[in-house]
């Protein structure tokens, strides 16, 4: 699997339109605050109900997307309060809650006490759900699995797939450009703030020595990587 394990260089042109990757997805939800509390400010605290619904709702989405982008795009971690798996799976499911896309994610309480994925692990499956978001356009059902294999040559292994299973699911040819850039025409992809995450996401599997397979039919796009552990 080469020697590039724990190493990954992201220049400054990335860094940006991660920054702006990640305003586009939070300005919703802060606009839909600021705009119920104008409500509120209009209706008074007797007609200001559904104002305040809108309100909570939208702390609510903001609260869960950056608890989502904070695991995929930050240095930290997860807290560390629960199981990795039990708490990668909650922030996912609550940035997913309310939208077209339902999550499937089952638990297996004792498998997941026996291993559990590392943080740049989770970091790198969090990409790879952003990616299968947009092989939805349409919605469907986003399904996630995790299997450790323990009859690999070089060691014990991890490995994460994700199923995206929807009408017209499919992987637009921006966004394949920017997850497999070695097979892009000419000698870069042309990246840009709505394929930027499929960039990084092969940034993380390189920096841990694995590759990013992607295969599809029919209103289905599978993803899949194997990590050493």
């Amino acid at each position: 699997m080469g020697n590039n394990r724990g190493v990954m260089q992201v220049d400054i042109k990335v860094v940006q339109l991660l920054c702006s990757r990640l305003c586009h997805d939070l300005i919703g939800p802060a606009g839909a605050v600021h705009n119920g509390m104008e409500l509120f400010e209009e209706m008074g605290v007797d007609g200001g109900e559904d104002a305040l619904k809108m309100v909570s709702a939208s702390v609510s989405q903001l609260s869960a997307r950056l608890g989502f982008f904070r695991m995929a795009f930050g240095l930290g971690g997860l807290s560390g309060r629960q199981a990795p798996l039990s708490e990668a799976r909650q922030l996912a499911d609550a940035f997913l809650e309310g939208g077209r896309i339902d999550l499937d994610w089952p638990s297996d309480v004792a498998a997941e006490q026996k291993w559990q994925p590392t943080g740049p692990m989770i970091k790198l499956l969090f990409n790879m759900i952003l990616v299968a978001i947009d092989a939805l356009p349409r919605g469907g059902i986003l399904g996630v699995s995790l299997v450790r294999v323990d009859d690999e040559p070089d060691g014990p292994a991890i490995g994460m797939a994700i199923k995206a299973a929807g009408e017209g699911a499919t992987l637009k040819d921006d966004l394949k450009s920017a997850l497999f850039p070695a097979t892009a025409e000419g000698t870069e992809p042309e990246l840009n703030a709505h394929n930027i995450h499929g960039f990084f996401c092969h940034q993380l599997a390189r920096s841990l020595a694995s590759e990013i397979e992607v295969s599809a039919i029919e209103n289905e796009v599978r993803f899949a990587v194997l990590v050493q552990e």
